[in-house]
């Protein structure tokens, strides 16, 4: 058995962990400060998660994308969720998803963190769209 066929199999099994990733030192990266190429992520697709730390934690956003690299360039630029740094740092994990399941665990992560960003406009340009999808339930980074 494969592990995405695990990930995404029988109802009766609990609920998979998507191997939310981690720097070699196992903390979450911080997205202010990865750069191109750090990690390597180039063509790589999958589910992302941003959230702050600080006195009140909180999500932040959460989409999907067929180039992860692409995706952080665009996520540290913008306004509403840079500027969520202030608040103890803006951290990110993702996992490997396949592209038929990205926007169900999109839809689901989304109705379980109510993450303070919403940006229909951000969901599009990265190639999101969980408005359509039917949740498919993963556990959470943690």
């Amino acid at each position: 058995m494969s592990i995405l066929s695990y990930l995404f199999g029988d109802d009766d099994k609990p609920i998979p962990d998507p191997m939310w990733q981690r720097d070699s030192a196992n903390r979450f990266y911080r997205l202010l400060a990865m750069r191109p190429g750090k990690p390597n992520l180039k063509g790589h697709s999958g589910v992302f998660v941003l959230f702050h730390k600080g006195v009140r934690p909180g999500w932040v956003y959460v989409g999907a994308t067929g180039d992860l690299d692409t995706a952080i360039d665009r996520l540290q630029s913008h306004r509403e969720i840079s500027d969520l740094e202030r608040r103890g740092g803006l951290f990110m994990t993702w996992a490997y998803i396949r592209a038929d399941k990205r926007d169900g665990v999109v839809a689901y992560l989304r109705s379980r963190m109510a993450p303070e960003v919403t940006d229909p406009a951000l969901d599009t340009d990265l190639g999101c769209h969980p408005e359509r999808a039917k949740p498919v339930p993963v556990q959470l980074p943690v």
